[in-house]
């Protein structure tokens, strides 16, 4: 068998089909040219210009050593501007720039039509990069637009108009999408053949360790950490602490976790035993966290987990994490108690937390073990600590430079602080005391909407406070940061700020004016439910839902509801398409009036069987005189197009029906 190419593959490319590919090549690059570099836009300027003067007869194609020029500037820029990492960001520019270039080769229908099949694939980067629901839109109608451009390209120049093809690309993609929708839900939902490093994943919040003035970085940040979806009513404020990381190492500057957290050799098999000894108390709580790409391996979670996924651990010092990097949204569900008492812990753990650095700190030292003797007991020690900070600290994004000690410095000279100095100084001074204590750093509170009721949790969110260990109660948590500004628990940082401080905080857009805050919430739960139901449809969440409509999840079962659906929409678009049959069978003067009743239809008119057009469009001027004109003039194109076939006078007769304005 001989194969031959398709006799209109080679031929040109008319003017409105290369207008229309530049049109769409706009809506396509538009959103990656905001996470793009800049040049290649300009890139994509030059191009455009340089080939439809090429159309034009003005310049010519460019020559092998032009082009090879071009493609080596763009790869040098690629390089220049994201170096020589294999990252997603690497990928789409790439792809991006062999589709503004294919365009000096654009000769002939082939190359046209592969420039169609590059965009696809580009379409398919934006769904990877921009995954919230009105990406999906933007997709779906860049889609169509795609449709009607090929449509545009195999069309002679007599058929139908541009916005006709864009209606018939519109109808062809609704047919498809319940059978799209029908796929989705049933077919099994399977990982990735290959891992694409996320562009997500370079706005982390937690860093790996914690030293004085970290986190008021994090509060320039208003980027999403995660969302939450409680089941029941949400916690009071107050209580949600939601623990990232533990640090227990101390090297006189910086908090960090220990050799052995780092080592990760204990938690698969500390996980269960340490339930064991893990005693949860009062009120059962049950929520969804979705958690945003981090490019780290911790999670979030309140208080002491007792139910997480099979595919997540539970570290000894009793946080989630994840056995890879979370470089791409993750959804978890977690039953957690916030009253819970561990009653079991290893004597190399407790020295562990009561390690500092042999030098250093001296008058923090000294004062410790005084005021120990003064209390006798670690629980008064407590509240002589937090007395003190009560009476003359003040809580600020702003705090002066410590010195070396800052410690020392921080408790007994500036007293000016963020929760990272009141958290590093109370767990440092209950050590000098001989007491285990620990940091722990996550984020506290959050936005809590009022359309949906789930929580939204921001960088500016971050949060670190203490764990001491007392005996007859495990470990207990303290935040100092809430004896000076007890407002930042209660209410929010904002609320416990300075003015002054408050203009370096970052505050979501229209945080300010309830419309737009009511606005914003919407927003958020809209794209709360795109993200539960759709990005992160996973195995387990379709095994639910085909349990809760089927009852028994089986194949047979799943054939059959394939089957029933699909015959359903299968029969309801047969019958659209028959009613649209029909009235396209209707003259054109037919199909014409009922438009025009169906405008009039609208202010209370309706046609009798027995009148005629022109009765009709009496009986009406009578009840409206001011429709007088435009009526008659109706009327008069009518009769012309009924008693004599002029195409000049249907496209007039159109034209003024779809003009006609009724005021009811």
């Amino acid at each position: 068998m001989i194969f031959t190419k398709h006799p209109t593959q080679d031929q040109p490319i008319a003017r409105k089909s290369l207008a229309w590919l530049l049109a769409i090549q706009i809506f396509i690059l538009a959103p990656h040219f905001v996470t793009a570099p800049i040049w290649i836009a300009v890139v994509w300027v030059i191009v455009a210009v340089w080939r439809w003067r090429i159309f034009q007869g003005a310049w010519n194609y460019p020559s092998k050593t032009k082009k090879t020029l071009l493609v080596a500037v763009c790869c040098g820029g690629l390089f220049l501007s994201l170096g020589a990492s294999f990252r997603f960001e690497s990928m789409v520019s790439l792809l991006l720039i062999g589709f503004i270039l294919k365009l000096l080769e654009l000769k002939n229908k082939k190359d046209f039509v592969l420039l169609i099949f590059i965009a696809l694939f580009i379409l398919a980067a934006q769904f990877i990069e921009f995954n919230h629901f009105l990406a999906a839109f933007y997709g779906l109608g860049c889609l169509t637009l795609l449709c009607a451009t090929l449509m545009q390209l195999y069309k002679d120049s007599a058929a139908q108009g541009v916005w006709q093809d864009i209606r018939a690309s519109f109808y062809i993609l609704l047919q498809a999408i319940p059978f799209m929708i029908i796929l989705f839900v049933v077919v099994p939902r399977m990982g990735s053949f290959w891992a694409v490093p996320s562009p997500q994943q370079s706005k982390t919040g937690m860093s790996d360790s914690m030293s004085p003035g970290d986190f008021t970085e994090l509060m320039e940040s208003n980027e999403l950490a995660f969302r939450v979806s409680f089941v029941g009513e949400a916690p009071a404020r107050e209580k949600l602490y939601w623990r990232s990381l533990v640090f227990s190492f101390f090297d006189g500057q910086r908090w960090s976790q220990s050799r052995e957290q780092k080592a990760g050799n204990h938690f698969n098999q500390a996980s269960n035993k340490l339930q064991s000894h893990l005693e949860h108390k009062g009120e059962q709580i049950e929520y969804t966290l979705i958690a945003e790409a981090s490019g780290q391996p911790w999670l979030y979670s309140l208080a002491a987990p007792k139910q997480w996924p099979e595919n997540l651990g539970f570290a000894r010092d009793m946080r989630l994490f994840s056995f890879e990097p979370v470089n791409d949204r993750m959804s978890y569900r977690v039953t957690a108690s916030l009253d819970y008492q561990l009653n079991e812990i290893s004597a190399e753990e407790l020295e562990q937390n009561k390690l500092i650095p042999k030098n250093g700190n001296l008058k923090t030292r000294e004062r410790a073990q005084e005021w120990l003797a003064e209390t006798g007991s670690p629980e008064k020690l407590i509240e002589k600590i937090f007395a003190y900070y009560n009476q003359s600290f003040f809580y600020t994004l702003k705090p002066p430079a410590l010195g070396v000690d800052f410690v020392d410095d921080f408790l007994w000279n500036s007293r000016q602080g963020f929760c990272e100095h009141f958290a590093s100084s109370f767990v440092f001074f209950m050590r000098a005391a001989g007491v285990p204590a620990r940091v722990v750093v996550g984020y506290q509170g959050g936005d809590l909407s009022s359309v949906d009721g789930s929580l939204t949790v921001r960088q500016r969110d971050a949060h670190a406070w203490a764990e001491v260990w007392l005996e007859d109660r495990g470990w207990v948590l303290f935040d100092p940061t809430a004896a000076v500004a007890p407002q930042r628990i209660q209410s929010g940082i904002e609320q416990s700020l300075s003015a002054t401080d408050r203009q370096l905080l970052a505050r979501p857009f229209g945080s300010s004016i309830k419309v737009l805050l009511l606005m914003r919430e919407q927003w958020d739960a809209v794209n709360l439910t795109w993200v539960q139901w759709v990005m992160n449809y996973d195995s387990s969440q379709q095994a639910t839902l085909l349990e809760r409509v089927l009852g028994e999840v089986s194949p047979l079962r799943i054939a059959v509801l394939v089957a029933v659906t699909g015959s359903g929409f299968g029969i309801l678009l047969f019958a659209v398409l028959i009613l649209r049959n029909r009235q396209r069978d209707l003259p054109e003067t037919s199909r014409i009036y009922l438009q025009l009743c169906k405008k009039l239809k609208a202010c209370g008119f309706s046609p009798l069987a027995s009148e005629t057009p022109r009765h009709f469009a009496e009986r009406v001027i009578l009840s409206k005189p001011e429709l007088s004109a435009s009526l008659n003039e109706l009327m008069d194109l009518y009769e012309q197009l009924a008693y004599g076939d002029n195409p000049e006078v249907a496209a007039r007769l159109r034209k003024a029906v779809n003009n006609f304005r009724s005021k009811a």
